[in-house]
């Protein structure tokens, strides 16, 4: 047998560089309600300050831990990422707790309940530089007494309580720390919500879970805006792997003009559409990686409008290559190669959406479109205006023969000057089309033109180009012009 020699790494170098693995403050915070969903919490709250001496503490009403269980989750590495897992346990390295809170302060303190019994330890960079050792401090009951949220934990029957002070890293170069931690906690929200936007709202047998950052309660920031009746969901997927059942929902978004603005900045917040495109991959029903087609295919204007639901379960963690911070996954050969073999599947409709939002999958028969699009020849195209469209066939039979033919010149030359590059390039922006009506009043003002113009009856023009496109306010037009 050879010579062997362990190699123990030096504490505070080891501690000090693991500080440095990339997380922000909403990302650190996300691993910690982790822990707390795997812990069984139905409740959660954050709380950060920096009015007096700054703080983030996140309190949740788990099942808790006895002494040993704590001691052992203060630990370094304090599960082995190969065991088996509970299947709804959000954890992967064991280390989370420890990396996550570190990144942002200095003194990491953790109380926990259990069976009326109160347990604390805390990890205290100063005290491990001091003895350069892997210790942790027990505080004092004085200690804990004066540690924010403190008393909310006692008068829970369980639960577990993190703080982190010395924010040393959080609030790095602060001359005004009030202001800098507004600052440095302003995307924890929006973070949240969107991360945890399954747990937050009941899911089938699931149960929601109450997440509270200062008291103001988390709103599901649902990427698919499964809410809003123009949203397609095509049909579903599932792919097999070791066993294990992997599902792929893809869902084509609405077309801008359906979006209210509340909706578009869900859509695409500040990274746009575009961006926003792809797989979205959950672990757990909790959301580890999103807007991306693992390079399957480039990132293209007429995909921008879908993205794939992706349900992974914890035992295929090692296929996925999770990191440490659970914001990353890459799928191996055998599951990307059943993804590329779906996209083509939903490629079809999120063009059809982009090119022309008024069709939907089960547009009403009767739909006379404005423009029709004219294919002669090798794949060239045009677009012309339809005569038989009832307002332009209206104005025509009123017309001599002479007026019909320049009428019909005049339309011809409108087909031919209409501005395809600058279209494409305004729907690239994302952006409200000026000349489509997207509110109720310039819809409603509309379709009464269209009946004065065309004399036809209400149920009619609803069917007719551009009206039709515009579904959401039929209801409330026909109370107002029938």
């Amino acid at each position: 047998m050879p010579e062997i020699l362990e190699v123990l790494p030096d504490p505070v170098s080891l501690i000090e560089s693991m500080r440095a693995i990339g997380y922000t403050p909403e990302t650190a915070l996300a691993d910690l309600i982790d822990n707390s969903i795997s812990a069984g919490a139905s409740a959660i709250s954050i709380e950060y300050d920096a009015a007096g001496e700054p703080f983030v503490a996140l309190l949740d009403n788990g099942h808790g831990m006895d002494a040993a269980e704590l001691t052992s989750a203060m630990r370094h590495g304090s599960r082995n990422p190969t065991d088996a897992r509970s299947a709804l346990d959000l954890g992967r390295f064991g280390l989370g707790l420890k990396t996550a809170s570190l990144s942002q302060c200095r003194r990491l303190t953790v109380v926990s309940s259990q069976g009326g019994q109160v347990h604390a330890r805390c990890w205290d960079l100063d005290v491990v530089q001091q003895e350069n050792r892997w210790v942790v401090v027990v505080p004092s009951p004085k200690e804990l007494k004066n540690l924010p949220l403190y008393a909310e934990l006692v008068a829970l029957a369980s639960g577990t309580l993190v703080v982190w002070q010395s924010l040393d890293r959080l609030m790095s170069g602060s001359a005004r720390p009030a202001e800098e931690m507004t600052v440095r906690m302003a995307d924890l929200h929006s973070h949240l919500s969107f991360v945890f936007h399954r747990y937050t709202r009941r899911e089938g047998t699931f149960a929601p879970v109450n997440i509270r950052i200062n008291g103001v309660k988390l709103k599901a920031l649902d990427p698919f805006l499964k809410d809003n009746s123009f949203t397609q969901p095509l049909e579903g997927q599932e792919i097999r792997v070791d066993g294990e059942r992997i599902s792929v929902q893809p869902y084509v978004l609405p077309h801008m003009s359906h979006l209210d603005a509340d909706e578009a900045d869900k859509a695409g917040g500040r990274e746009g559409l575009r961006s926003r495109q792809g797989f979205y991959v959950y672990r757990n029903r909790r959301l580890v990686i999103w807007g991306t087609w693992f390079r399957l295919v480039p990132k293209e204007e007429f995909y921008k409008l879908t993205r794939v639901q992706v349900d992974i379960p914890n035992t295929l963690d090692h296929l996925w290559a999770l990191d440490i911070k659970k914001s990353a996954a890459y799928p191996p050969d055998v599951i990307r190669d059943r993804l590329r073999d779906l996209i083509p599947h939903f490629s079809g409709t999120s063009r059809n959406t982009i090119t022309y939002p008024g069709r939907r999958q089960r547009q009403k028969a009767g739909f006379v479109p404005l423009w029709d699009r004219i294919e002669p020849s090798r794949g060239r195209f045009r677009y012309q205006l339809n005569p038989d469209h009832p307002a332009i066939r209206h104005l025509s039979d009123g017309l001599d023969a002479a007026a019909q033919n320049a009428l019909q010149q005049v339309l011809d030359l409108a087909a031919a000057a209409l501005p395809l590059e600058s279209i494409y390039s305004d729907m690239c922006s994302d952006g409200r089309g000026a000349g489509q009506p997207a509110q109720y009043a310039e819809t409603a003002a509309l379709a009464a033109r269209m009946m004065e113009v065309t004399g036809l009856g209400l149920d009619t023009v609803l069917s007719l180009d551009p009206v039709a496109r515009f579904p959401q306010y039929h209801e409330q037009i026909r109370k107002e012009l029938a």
